[in-house]
């Protein structure tokens, strides 16, 4: 199959320039995918072509040239499209990530083994990381990717993307009993959150509230229809007042401030949802943080278990900066095999030949300094590997954050009072669409709410700078 069209790349100054598009080739043979009749990318076996319906504008969009992924590019991630060839006439959503699992590629990497293919250093991202995305009217998906779409209206389709993001920060970071949970920001991604909180809590017959957190009148009205019990507006309400007040705040804002505010909100925990790409509270790298999907806990015997719910597994490996103090370092050595030392050190022992047949990561990373902490999310500017596993763990010294420096003051304090930072990424779309299949009015919530603007393919630009306006809410652009 030939198919050459014109797309509109999106450029690291923040706008768009238009680009010829080829791509040529078939699923069982690979593609090639030429840009402006220069090579751009080729694909090996398995995957299918797809034209696009439509695609929503996320808040990755808008700050995509801060992410550590190379431009230009056709962006766009959230997207439905129909089938071409053999596949036409039935429509799909499509999960983003391009990996060996996605592909039905038969010699899975380490990452797959361990079952998280996901967090593949490998993997391709659709819209974000090289694969063209949604908003070109054609986009190549890994064939388990692209999941077909039964018994969810077209209108919450184009949500499914976000939806299940939104779902996985609930799945990471479960309320408990008698919880009270608060989304910070409750605009694209924090309605989507609250929708799943409440489709959550309803499936699982759970008896947690959930309150909004705003200061834009359409969000008050907005959050109450998508399944929040109270709203909260900031422009008659002190941030102050709210100290403590909360068990787990999933902070949306994407913003340094907004997470300022969670950190001084939540009673027990943050989950951090997206980011900037900016320093934020004296940490660097917490967007990589959302993307390796890691946690943040103050060390404790408990907290050297650390891993998430639905993973069977057991930490073995653990790296301790050289500062961390002695009581922590002799006490790990008695269960674990531990590693010390510097950053590069830790890279180094990465890459011998102890680790060559196994995750080449460490289980849990134990830090005492905000320097630490960033160097453990990435080491180095070169490449886009943490010292700790995907959805593993860094534990903070916390008898070493009163002398962290003042712009990191508040994070050192969240830690010193038992407090943890969690963080997620993708979702599973078929659990997605078996929640809004148990909950019809969520579904119909979503579809009625939830999208403020559309436009036509030809109108991108206005699309982007739409989205930018806190005044919308999502905005899809549409290809037919």
């Amino acid at each position: 199959m030939n198919l050459k069209f014109r797309a509109k790349d999106y450029k690291s100054d923040d706008s768009f320039e238009s680009a010829e598009y080829e791509y040529f080739g078939n699923e069982k043979e690979g593609w090639e995918i030429k840009r402006n009749g220069d090579p751009y990318l080729h694909l090996g076996p398995g995957y299918i072509p797809l034209k696009t319906i439509s695609c929503g504008v996320c808040s990755t969009d808008i700050d995509r040239r801060f992410l550590p992924f190379p431009l230009p590019q056709i962006i766009g991630h959230e997207v439905l499209a129909e089938g071409l060839g053999e596949h036409q006439g039935k429509q799909y959503v499509v999960e983003i990530n391009d990996t060996y699992e996605a592909r039905g590629d038969k010699s899975p990497d380490v990452f797959c083994k361990e079952g998280i293919p996901t967090h593949s250093p490998e993997r391709r991202v659709l819209g974000i990381d090289r694969l063209p995305g949604g908003f070109g009217p054609y986009i190549l998906a890994p064939v388990h990717a692209a999941i077909s779409l039964e018994g969810v209206s077209p209108k919450a389709a184009v949500l499914m993307e976000p939806f299940a993001a939104a779902l996985q920060a609930i799945l990471a970071s479960p309320p408990k009993p008698g919880d009270h949970v608060a989304v910070l920001g409750p605009r694209r991604l924090g309605s989507l959150i609250l929708a799943a909180l409440a489709s959550y809590r309803k499936t699982n017959l759970s008896d947690f509230r959930i309150t909004a957190i705003t200061r834009h009148d359409h969000l008050v009205t907005l959050s109450k229809a998508m399944g929040a019990d109270e709203v909260i507006d900031l422009r008659n309400t002190d941030i102050e007042s709210l100290k403590n007040q909360f068990d787990i705040v999933y902070d949306t804002t994407s913003t340094a401030s907004g997470f300022e505010s969670a950190l001084q909100i939540a009673k027990r925990e943050v989950h951090l949802k997206t980011t900037n790409g900016q320093v934020m509270a004296g940490i660097a790298h917490l967007t990589e943080l959302v993307v390796d999907e890691l946690s943040i806990l103050p060390y404790s015997d408990s907290n050297v278990l650390f891993h998430w719910e639905k993973e069977n597994r057991k930490n073995r490996n653990i790296f301790v900066f050289g500062s961390v103090s002695e009581t922590i370092k002799e006490k790990l050595k008695t269960q674990f095999t531990v590693f010390e030392g510097s950053s590069k050190e830790a890279e180094s022992i990465l890459n011998s030949e102890m680790f060559s047949n196994q995750l080449p990561r460490f289980d849990l990373v134990v830090v005492s300094s905000p320097e630490e902490l960033s160097l453990a999310i990435r080491p180095n500017p070169g490449h886009e590997n943490s010292l700790v596993r995907p959805r593993g763990a860094i534990l903070v010294d916390t008898s070493k954050t009163k002398d962290w420096p003042a712009d990191a003051s508040l994070v050192g304090k969240f830690f010193a009072n038992q407090k943890e930072i969690h963080s997620s990424r993708c979702g599973d779309f078929h659990m997605a669409i078996s929640l809004l299949r148990d909950n019809p009015e969520i579904t119909h919530a979503l579809e009625t709410n939830l999208i403020s603007h559309r436009f036509s393919s030809d109108q991108l630009e206005l699309a982007y700078a739409t989205a930018k306006d806190p005044s919308s809410v999502k905005v899809v652009v549409d290809f037919k």
